[in-house]
């Protein structure tokens, strides 16, 4: 049972955690790496690093395998790129270096959709696949593109034979097994060419699975992983669901289909389930994995050597939860 007389304490305790997390007064603040908006396919963005030394720091980025000198740069992504990691490199002449990376998520106005939405690819069946752009901050819905539209099957550029198309739309009269594969289109965004977000044509079932531990004990980290027969960011995207109630610990965290759980209630059971996805296919399969919490509750000074300061917050958080 929590001894509510202990909230003064963690709370007093919290506050100097976040006090030397934040820094003390005449620390140098790391430095922040900043852009304007949405990153977007075809649009240009600049991307700025900052730091109090400036103008006497000199800044480095390391972007894509490349080097940048000079405090910012800007860059158009061609929709090949989900996510980019940026990273600003400071070196100030009287402290020395220090570095900050920030992890950049890109959207795609451009994607391959089965029109008319929610038709299933069936073999012997008619089909059309559409190049799509879809205005800002709208996604439904076809749209006639100015510009010549080219298309890919598998990564190769298709022949004006073999696309039958009439510019945006690629239309298969009867599908045949041989028609399977991984589309894409491009088209000319702002002047740039940008690739189209693909679609998978495929005729078999997806296979989602979930593996990890049956059982898990309190303290311990345990992780499980959505095993899928579809690819991650290219035919399909997974998400995981607690559909009878947020698994409660002193960690948890997610990663796509990676999901990192410390748990800390002894004789509970815990239902993950992962789906997977695929919107503009209408496609989807999942799996659902109960697990139990077996064990005794660790004492507050062994959460604490095992969790961290991070974790510690959080399981504070869950205290006065608990206690109101």
């Amino acid at each position: 049972m929590t001894d509510i007389t202990m909230i003064p304490y963690w709370k007093t305790l919290c506050c100097v955690l976040l006090l030397a997390l934040m820094g003390a007064p005449g620390v140098e603040a790391w430095p922040e790496i900043s852009w304007p908006g949405q990153v977007t396919a075809g649009s240009s963005k600049t991307f700025t690093c900052s730091s109090p030394c400036n103008p006497d720091c000199v800044f480095t980025w390391y972007f894509k395998g490349r080097t940048i000198n000079g405090s910012s740069f800007s860059w158009t992504p061609d929709g090949q790129d989900n996510t980019v990691e940026l990273k600003c490199n400071v070196l100030n002449p009287r402290t020395g270096a220090r570095s900050i990376i920030s992890i950049v998520d890109i959207r795609n106005p451009v994607s391959v959709q089965i029109f008319p939405p929610n038709n299933v690819p069936t073999l012997n069946r008619t089909l059309v696949l559409l190049c799509h752009r879809a205005p800002p901050g709208d996604f439904s819905g076809p749209s006639q593109l100015a510009d010549p539209v080219v298309w890919y099957k598998d990564g190769q550029k298709m022949t004006p034979h073999e696309q039958k198309i009439n510019n945006v739309m690629l239309h298969f009269d009867s599908l045949l097994p041989s028609d399977a594969g991984f589309y894409m289109c491009e088209i000319t965004v702002h002047q740039t060419r940008v690739f189209s977000r693909g679609y998978l044509l495929s005729f078999d079932a997806w296979n989602v699975s979930i593996s990890g531990p049956d059982i898990v004990f309190p303290g311990r980290l345990s992780e499980f992983t959505c095993l899928t027969s579809c690819s991650l960011n290219v035919d399909c995207t997974v998400r995981w669901e607690f559909r009878q109630g947020f698994p409660i610990g002193t960690y948890f965290s997610v990663n796509q289909n990676k999901l990192k759980w410390t748990p800390s209630m002894p004789g509970t059971f815990q239902k993950f389930t992962c789906v997977a996805e695929n919107a503009a296919a209408g496609r989807s399969a999942e799996d659902t994995k109960m697990v139990e919490v077996k064990g005794i509750p660790l004492s507050g000074s062994e959460a604490l050597q095992l969790s961290g300061p991070f974790t510690m917050m959080l399981s504070l958080g869950l205290l006065l939860l608990s206690g109101s």
